[in-house]
This record gives structure tokens, C-alpha cells and sequence, in this order.
């Protein structure tokens, strides 16, 4: 159980360190910075639960939009649970259906979960329209986009780097 949690700190840390780009790499074009970054950070969430079998592996992408939280990223703090259960939402159905393929839907649900719960905080708040079409359109398909890189990456490293018992 111990391997476990390392491997897990493992990911977190790499996922931390991924999200971390932007404010490293400040040059980077926000779209190529949402996609680049996205994928990578769905990498990390994928491979998360696939090197461990554990769905403890779902905190993971619970605690990483509390990190986009504080980089200014996600600009309203209700937009933190929305992503978080996007993720954990993504993490699990990745442990779920690893071998099926319904493992492809996934970013589907994913996408759903996130533009529906963006549409759900906006209409609570008094967002500004064009804050609105801004954030409505990073949770609606290029949310499908990184998710789907995300899981071709993770399939790919895990076919090269398979995990050692």
C-alpha cells in the first residue's frame, strides 16, 4: 500500500509541475497553453490510476483546479468543484473501463460534467457576457480534445513503461 501512495504523491507532483508551465513559460499563446497543458494534466490524471489501481488516484484531479485556483486560471472559486468532478469524473472512468472501449467516452463525460457545470455557476453569478462565452468555450470541446490526447499519451507510455509490480 505504501508503493501506492508514492506513485500517487508521484503524480501529483508531475501534475503540479505540468500546471505549473504556464506561469514558468509566460509566452506560451493562451490556446497553446490550454491545449498543451490540458493534455499533459489528463496524461498525468490517466496514468495516475493506471500505474496504481487505486481510485484514491481520483484526489489527483480533485486537488489540481484548486492549483489552477490560485494561478488564476479558474477566475471564480465555484468553478473548483465543477473541474474537480470533471477530473475525478475522467480518473475513474479511465480505472473503470481501461481495457473496453468505452474507455473513449470518458472525455465525453468529462466535457459534459464541465460545460454543464460552467453553465450551472454562470447562470448562479452575475458574470459578465464576455467572461462567459470565454469560459463556456474552454469547458466545452477542448476539454474533449485534451482528454481524448490524454488518454492516447497514457496508453502510449504505458505500453513502453509498463508498471513494475
Amino acid at each position: 500500500m505504501q508503493k501506492i501512495w508514492i506513485r500517487l504523491a508521484m503524480f501529483l507532483a508531475i501534475a503540479f509541475l505540468f500546471q505549473s508551465l504556464r506561469l514558468l513559460l509566460p509566452m506560451i499563446p493562451g490556446p497553446v497553453n490550454m491545449f498543451l497543458i490540458g493534455s499533459l494534466l489528463n496524461t498525468v490524471m490517466v496514468l495516475s490510476i493506471w500505474y496504481t489501481k487505486n481510485y484514491w488516484a481520483a484526489v489527483i484531479g480533485g486537488l489540481l483546479p484548486l492549483g489552477a485556483f490560485f494561478q488564476g486560471q479558474l477566475p471564480i472559486a465555484w468553478m473548483v468543484p465543477v473541474v474537480a468532478w470533471g477530473n475525478m469524473a475522467l480518473i475513474v472512468w479511465a480505472g473503470a473501463f481501461r481495457h473496453k472501449r468505452l474507455l473513449y467516452l470518458g472525455p465525453v463525460v468529462k466535457m459534459v460534467l464541465l460545460y454543464g457545470g460552467t453553465q450551472w455557476v454562470l447562470q448562479m453569478m452575475k458574470i459578465p457576457e464576455p467572461m462567459q462565452v470565454v469560459m463556456l468555450f474552454m469547458m466545452s470541446w477542448p476539454q474533449l480534445v485534451t482528454a481524448m490526447i490524454g488518454i492516447v499519451l497514457a496508453k502510449q507510455i504505458l505500453q513502453k513503461y509498463p508498471p513494475v509490480v
